[in-house]
Protein backbone atom coordinates (compact mmCIF):
# COMPACT_ATOMS: atom_id res chain seq x y z
CA UNK A 1 0.00 0.00 0.00
CA UNK A 2 1.22 3.37 -1.02
CA UNK A 3 0.12 6.39 1.34
CA UNK A 4 1.42 9.42 1.16
CA UNK A 5 3.17 11.16 4.24
CA UNK A 6 4.03 14.83 4.15
CA UNK A 7 5.52 14.88 8.12
CA UNK A 8 8.50 12.23 7.04
CA UNK A 9 11.58 13.11 4.95
CA UNK A 10 14.04 10.53 4.16
CA UNK A 11 16.04 12.13 1.45
CA UNK A 12 17.66 10.31 -1.64
CA UNK A 13 20.49 10.45 -2.51
CA UNK A 14 19.17 11.97 -5.92
CA UNK A 15 16.42 13.79 -4.73
CA UNK A 16 18.25 17.04 -4.21
CA UNK A 17 16.84 19.59 -6.84
CA UNK A 18 20.52 20.95 -8.50
CA UNK A 19 21.21 17.01 -9.19
CA UNK A 20 17.78 15.82 -10.72
CA UNK A 21 18.10 19.80 -12.85
CA UNK A 22 20.92 19.61 -13.94
CA UNK A 23 20.69 15.91 -15.45
CA UNK A 24 18.05 17.64 -17.33
CA UNK A 25 19.08 18.36 -21.26
CA UNK A 26 16.61 19.44 -23.91
CA UNK A 27 16.42 16.63 -26.69
CA UNK A 28 14.38 18.13 -29.19
CA UNK A 29 14.99 21.65 -30.46
CA UNK A 30 12.01 23.11 -32.18
CA UNK A 31 13.66 26.13 -33.23
CA UNK A 32 11.22 28.62 -32.04
CA UNK A 33 11.42 32.64 -33.11
CA UNK A 34 12.42 34.57 -31.04
CA UNK A 35 9.58 36.63 -29.21
CA UNK A 36 10.88 39.83 -26.89
CA UNK A 37 9.44 41.72 -24.40
CA UNK A 38 10.80 45.37 -22.85
CA UNK A 39 11.71 43.16 -19.93
CA UNK A 40 14.31 41.21 -22.00
CA UNK A 41 12.08 37.94 -21.92
CA UNK A 42 11.95 35.94 -24.97
CA UNK A 43 8.86 33.95 -25.34
CA UNK A 44 8.72 30.44 -28.07
CA UNK A 45 6.30 31.77 -30.87
CA UNK A 46 4.15 29.08 -32.27
CA UNK A 47 4.51 30.32 -35.83
CA UNK A 48 8.18 28.82 -35.90
CA UNK A 49 7.60 25.28 -34.99
CA UNK A 50 8.52 22.15 -36.54
CA UNK A 51 5.52 19.91 -37.81
CA UNK A 52 6.21 17.79 -34.68
CA UNK A 53 5.56 21.22 -32.51
CA UNK A 54 2.33 20.45 -29.74
CA UNK A 55 -0.86 22.43 -29.23
CA UNK A 56 -2.51 22.84 -26.21
CA UNK A 57 -6.19 23.11 -25.43
CA UNK A 58 -8.48 23.11 -22.41
CA UNK A 59 -10.14 19.87 -23.24
CA UNK A 60 -7.92 18.63 -25.38
CA UNK A 61 -5.00 15.76 -25.12
CA UNK A 62 -3.46 16.05 -28.56
CA UNK A 63 -0.64 17.57 -27.82
CA UNK A 64 0.49 14.50 -25.78
CA UNK A 65 -0.49 12.25 -29.03
CA UNK A 66 1.75 14.78 -30.84
CA UNK A 67 4.65 14.59 -28.63
CA UNK A 68 4.98 10.82 -29.08
CA UNK A 69 5.97 11.29 -32.79
CA UNK A 70 9.15 12.82 -31.45
CA UNK A 71 10.07 9.73 -28.94
CA UNK A 72 11.59 7.47 -32.80
CA UNK A 73 13.62 10.73 -33.10
CA UNK A 74 15.40 10.28 -30.01
CA UNK A 75 17.18 7.61 -29.02
CA UNK A 76 15.30 4.65 -29.90
CA UNK A 77 13.64 1.92 -27.83
CA UNK A 78 17.22 0.76 -26.16
CA UNK A 79 17.06 4.13 -24.32
CA UNK A 80 13.53 3.99 -24.27
CA UNK A 81 13.35 0.11 -22.41
CA UNK A 82 12.95 0.69 -18.94
CA UNK A 83 12.17 4.93 -19.26
CA UNK A 84 8.64 6.26 -17.81
CA UNK A 85 7.64 8.82 -20.55
CA UNK A 86 5.25 10.83 -19.29
CA UNK A 87 3.53 14.70 -19.34
CA UNK A 88 5.51 17.38 -17.14
CA UNK A 89 1.74 17.80 -15.35
CA UNK A 90 1.51 14.86 -14.18
CA UNK A 91 4.79 14.11 -12.45
CA UNK A 92 3.84 17.53 -10.66
CA UNK A 93 1.00 16.32 -9.24
CA UNK A 94 2.93 13.54 -8.14
CA UNK A 95 5.41 15.87 -6.54
CA UNK A 96 2.82 17.69 -4.63
CA UNK A 97 0.54 15.12 -3.68
CA UNK A 98 2.14 14.54 -0.34
CA UNK A 99 0.48 18.33 0.90
CA UNK A 100 -2.27 18.36 -1.68
CA UNK A 101 -5.91 18.60 1.06
CA UNK A 102 -8.52 19.02 -1.75
CA UNK A 103 -8.01 17.20 -5.63
CA UNK A 104 -7.16 13.68 -6.00
CA UNK A 105 -6.07 12.40 -9.29
CA UNK A 106 -6.32 9.29 -11.57
CA UNK A 107 -2.89 8.04 -13.59
CA UNK A 108 -3.23 5.27 -16.61
CA UNK A 109 -0.42 3.63 -16.97
CA UNK A 110 0.88 0.89 -19.87
CA UNK A 111 3.76 -0.91 -21.07
CA UNK A 112 5.15 -0.93 -24.16
CA UNK A 113 8.62 -2.69 -25.41
CA UNK A 114 9.30 -1.98 -22.18
CA UNK A 115 8.63 1.92 -21.47
CA UNK A 116 6.11 2.58 -18.92
CA UNK A 117 3.75 5.31 -19.97
CA UNK A 118 1.97 7.49 -17.46
CA UNK A 119 -0.90 9.60 -18.87
CA UNK A 120 -3.80 11.40 -16.57
CA UNK A 121 -7.29 10.79 -16.61
CA UNK A 122 -10.08 13.13 -15.79
CA UNK A 123 -11.49 12.40 -12.29
CA UNK A 124 -15.21 12.47 -12.05
CA UNK A 125 -14.70 15.41 -9.40
CA UNK A 126 -12.24 17.17 -12.02
CA UNK A 127 -15.03 17.29 -14.97
CA UNK A 128 -17.54 18.09 -12.57
CA UNK A 129 -15.82 21.04 -11.45
CA UNK A 130 -14.81 22.24 -14.83
CA UNK A 131 -17.87 21.59 -16.59
CA UNK A 132 -19.51 24.07 -13.78
CA UNK A 133 -16.75 26.36 -13.95
CA UNK A 134 -18.32 30.20 -12.90
CA UNK A 135 -17.38 32.70 -15.22
CA UNK A 136 -15.51 34.22 -12.39
CA UNK A 137 -12.44 31.76 -12.35
CA UNK A 138 -12.90 31.60 -16.48
CA UNK A 139 -11.90 35.38 -16.55
CA UNK A 140 -9.35 34.76 -14.13
CA UNK A 141 -7.34 32.03 -15.82
CA UNK A 142 -8.06 34.25 -19.17
CA UNK A 143 -6.23 37.17 -17.07
CA UNK A 144 -2.80 34.46 -16.74
CA UNK A 145 -2.86 34.18 -20.64
CA UNK A 146 -3.13 38.09 -21.24
CA UNK A 147 -0.59 38.78 -18.79
CA UNK A 148 1.37 36.47 -20.90
CA UNK A 149 0.64 38.98 -23.84
CA UNK A 150 1.48 41.68 -21.97
CA UNK A 151 5.05 40.84 -21.41
CA UNK A 152 6.54 39.50 -24.34
CA UNK A 153 6.76 40.79 -28.19
CA UNK A 154 6.80 39.34 -31.64
CA UNK A 155 10.12 40.05 -32.48
CA UNK A 156 14.03 41.36 -30.77
CA UNK A 157 13.58 44.55 -29.75
CA UNK A 158 10.44 45.17 -30.31
CA UNK A 159 7.19 45.87 -27.38
CA UNK A 160 4.33 43.62 -26.98
CA UNK A 161 1.10 44.01 -28.58
CA UNK A 162 -1.51 43.10 -25.71
CA UNK A 163 -4.34 44.44 -28.71
CA UNK A 164 -4.90 40.95 -30.32
CA UNK A 165 -6.76 38.18 -28.89
CA UNK A 166 -5.44 35.36 -26.65
CA UNK A 167 -4.94 32.09 -28.24
CA UNK A 168 -5.09 29.66 -25.67
CA UNK A 169 -4.74 26.89 -28.12
CA UNK A 170 -0.89 27.38 -28.87
CA UNK A 171 2.13 26.25 -26.93
CA UNK A 172 5.70 25.39 -26.96
CA UNK A 173 6.57 22.49 -25.54
CA UNK A 174 10.52 21.20 -24.49
CA UNK A 175 11.20 17.81 -24.31
CA UNK A 176 13.27 16.66 -21.47
CA UNK A 177 15.46 13.45 -20.19
CA UNK A 178 15.64 13.30 -16.70
CA UNK A 179 16.33 11.05 -13.89
CA UNK A 180 14.82 10.89 -10.21
CA UNK A 181 16.83 7.98 -8.04
CA UNK A 182 16.93 5.15 -10.72
CA UNK A 183 14.04 6.25 -12.62
CA UNK A 184 14.76 7.34 -16.39
CA UNK A 185 12.56 9.86 -17.18
CA UNK A 186 11.09 11.61 -20.47
CA UNK A 187 8.76 14.07 -20.68
CA UNK A 188 7.70 17.37 -22.41
CA UNK A 189 6.33 20.54 -20.83
CA UNK A 190 5.07 23.34 -21.65
CA UNK A 191 7.46 26.63 -21.69
CA UNK A 192 6.53 30.25 -20.99
CA UNK A 193 9.60 32.48 -22.52
CA UNK A 194 13.16 32.47 -22.46
CA UNK A 195 15.50 35.19 -21.14
CA UNK A 196 18.28 36.06 -24.00
CA UNK A 197 20.13 38.36 -20.93
CA UNK A 198 20.73 35.24 -18.82
CA UNK A 199 24.03 33.91 -17.77
CA UNK A 200 23.53 31.04 -19.58
CA UNK A 201 21.89 30.87 -22.59
CA UNK A 202 21.26 27.09 -23.19
CA UNK A 203 17.86 26.00 -22.10
CA UNK A 204 16.43 25.44 -19.62
CA UNK A 205 18.52 27.46 -18.26
CA UNK A 206 17.10 30.60 -20.11
CA UNK A 207 13.71 29.58 -19.67
CA UNK A 208 11.32 31.54 -17.35
CA UNK A 209 7.59 30.89 -16.02
CA UNK A 210 4.95 33.53 -16.41
CA UNK A 211 2.36 33.58 -13.56
CA UNK A 212 -0.62 35.80 -11.87
CA UNK A 213 -2.09 35.81 -8.51
CA UNK A 214 -3.72 38.08 -6.67
CA UNK A 215 -2.33 40.84 -4.49
CA UNK A 216 -1.79 40.51 -0.98
CA UNK A 217 -1.37 42.65 1.95
CA UNK A 218 -1.33 40.30 5.31
CA UNK A 219 1.00 38.54 6.90
CA UNK A 220 -1.39 35.24 6.97
CA UNK A 221 -2.01 35.63 3.40
CA UNK A 222 1.81 35.25 2.46
CA UNK A 223 1.94 32.47 4.81
CA UNK A 224 -0.62 30.16 2.53
CA UNK A 225 0.68 32.16 -0.45
CA UNK A 226 4.07 30.14 0.23
CA UNK A 227 2.39 27.28 1.33
CA UNK A 228 -0.16 26.18 -1.21
CA UNK A 229 1.00 28.46 -4.53
CA UNK A 230 4.68 28.51 -4.10
CA UNK A 231 4.89 24.79 -3.65
CA UNK A 232 2.67 24.44 -7.47
CA UNK A 233 5.01 26.77 -8.63
CA UNK A 234 8.24 25.37 -7.00
CA UNK A 235 6.93 21.76 -8.61
CA UNK A 236 6.39 22.75 -12.40
CA UNK A 237 9.29 24.80 -12.61
CA UNK A 238 11.72 22.65 -10.47
CA UNK A 239 10.60 19.42 -13.29
CA UNK A 240 11.89 21.66 -16.27
CA UNK A 241 14.44 23.08 -14.81
CA UNK A 242 13.16 26.58 -15.25
CA UNK A 243 15.30 28.82 -12.92
CA UNK A 244 13.23 31.86 -12.10
CA UNK A 245 9.47 32.24 -11.65
CA UNK A 246 8.23 36.15 -12.90
CA UNK A 247 4.96 36.69 -11.18
CA UNK A 248 2.46 39.54 -11.38
CA UNK A 249 0.03 40.77 -8.82
CA UNK A 250 -3.24 41.65 -9.87
CA UNK A 251 -5.63 43.94 -7.89
CA UNK A 252 -9.47 43.16 -7.27
CA UNK A 253 -9.95 45.09 -10.79
CA UNK A 254 -7.91 42.43 -12.63
CA UNK A 255 -4.76 45.16 -13.17
CA UNK A 256 -1.55 44.09 -12.27
CA UNK A 257 0.16 46.22 -9.93
CA UNK A 258 3.38 44.57 -9.15
CA UNK A 259 6.36 42.02 -10.37
CA UNK A 260 8.17 39.78 -8.62
CA UNK A 261 10.85 37.20 -9.77
CA UNK A 262 11.01 34.21 -7.58
CA UNK A 263 14.24 31.99 -7.91
CA UNK A 264 12.89 28.38 -8.39
CA UNK A 265 15.97 27.06 -6.12
CA UNK A 266 14.84 29.64 -3.44
CA UNK A 267 11.42 28.99 -2.86
CA UNK A 268 11.81 26.67 -0.57
CA UNK A 269 13.36 29.23 1.82
CA UNK A 270 10.36 30.99 2.15
CA UNK A 271 8.46 27.77 4.13
CA UNK A 272 11.79 26.06 5.86
CA UNK A 273 10.95 27.27 9.10
CA UNK A 274 7.53 26.77 8.69
CA UNK A 275 6.49 23.99 10.67
CA UNK A 276 3.27 23.88 8.01
CA UNK A 277 5.30 24.00 5.07
CA UNK A 278 6.79 22.19 2.66
CA UNK A 279 9.62 20.25 2.19
CA UNK A 280 11.37 18.82 -1.46
CA UNK A 281 12.64 16.54 -0.10
CA UNK A 282 9.01 15.28 1.18
CA UNK A 283 7.88 15.91 -2.73
CA UNK A 284 10.59 14.07 -4.62
CA UNK A 285 10.31 10.91 -2.43
CA UNK A 286 6.71 10.45 -2.53
CA UNK A 287 7.01 10.53 -6.41
CA UNK A 288 10.59 8.19 -6.97
CA UNK A 289 7.93 5.64 -4.24
CA UNK A 290 5.26 5.93 -6.92
CA UNK A 291 7.29 5.40 -9.83
CA UNK A 292 8.63 2.37 -8.15
CA UNK A 293 4.89 1.43 -7.19
CA UNK A 294 4.07 1.95 -10.90
CA UNK A 295 7.20 -0.35 -12.44
CA UNK A 296 6.77 -2.99 -9.87
CA UNK A 297 2.66 -3.16 -10.64
CA UNK A 298 2.80 -2.23 -14.57
CA UNK A 299 4.34 -6.01 -15.34
CA UNK A 300 2.82 -6.65 -18.44
CA UNK A 301 4.36 -5.62 -21.62
CA UNK A 302 0.86 -4.67 -23.64
CA UNK A 303 -0.20 -1.30 -24.61
CA UNK A 304 -3.85 -1.73 -24.63
CA UNK A 305 -3.75 -2.88 -20.98
CA UNK A 306 -3.88 -0.64 -18.64
CA UNK A 307 -3.31 -0.03 -14.67
CA UNK A 308 -5.67 2.84 -13.25
CA UNK A 309 -4.17 4.40 -10.11
CA UNK A 310 -6.41 6.52 -8.14
CA UNK A 311 -5.59 8.58 -5.27
CA UNK A 312 -7.95 10.50 -2.91
CA UNK A 313 -6.75 12.90 0.30
CA UNK A 314 -6.05 10.99 3.44
CA UNK A 315 -6.40 7.39 1.08
CA UNK A 316 -3.67 5.55 -0.24
CA UNK A 317 -3.20 4.99 -3.71
CA UNK A 318 -5.27 2.57 -5.19
CA UNK A 319 -4.93 0.43 -8.47
CA UNK A 320 -7.29 -1.29 -10.80
CA UNK A 321 -6.66 -2.78 -14.58
CA UNK A 322 -8.58 -2.24 -17.58
CA UNK A 323 -8.58 -3.32 -21.12
CA UNK A 324 -8.80 -1.06 -24.60
CA UNK A 325 -11.09 1.55 -23.95
CA UNK A 326 -12.45 4.12 -22.55
CA UNK A 327 -8.72 4.25 -20.77
CA UNK A 328 -6.05 3.17 -23.49
CA UNK A 329 -4.28 5.95 -24.31
CA UNK A 330 -1.73 4.76 -26.23
CA UNK A 331 -2.27 5.59 -30.39
CA UNK A 332 -2.21 2.57 -32.63
CA UNK A 333 -0.30 4.89 -34.92
CA UNK A 334 2.47 4.95 -32.57
CA UNK A 335 2.21 1.36 -31.48
CA UNK A 336 2.37 0.50 -35.45
CA UNK A 337 4.82 2.98 -35.75
CA UNK A 338 7.38 1.49 -32.92
CA UNK A 339 6.70 -1.70 -34.37
CA UNK A 340 7.37 -1.88 -37.77
CA UNK A 341 9.67 1.04 -37.90
CA UNK A 342 12.02 0.21 -35.23
CA UNK A 343 14.27 -2.39 -34.18
CA UNK A 344 12.85 -4.97 -31.19
CA UNK A 345 13.76 -3.64 -28.18
CA UNK A 346 15.85 -6.53 -25.81
CA UNK A 347 14.15 -7.73 -23.26
CA UNK A 348 13.61 -5.79 -20.09
CA UNK A 349 13.58 -7.90 -16.82
CA UNK A 350 10.56 -7.28 -14.67
CA UNK A 351 10.97 -5.35 -11.58
CA UNK A 352 9.32 -8.94 -10.14
CA UNK A 353 11.70 -10.92 -11.65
Amino acid sequence: MLKPCATTAHPLPMTKAPILTSEMDTLIDTNPGMRSSKRGWTTCCAGSWITEASWRGEQSTAHRSRDLRLLPKLEGPGWLAGAIVTWRGHLTKLLTTPYEQQEGWQLAASRFQGTLYLSEVETPAARAQRLARPPLLRELMYMGYKFEQYMCADKPGSFPDPSGEVNTNVAFCSVLRSRLGNHRLLFSGEVDCMDPRAPCTQPPACYVELKTSKEMHRPGHWRNFYRHKLLKWWAQSFLLGVPNVVAGFRNPEGFVCSLKTFPTMEMFEYVRNDRDGWNPSVCMNFCAAFLSFAQNTVVQDDPRLVYLFSWEPGSPVTVSKHQDAPYAFLPTWYVEAMTRDLPSAPKTPSPKD
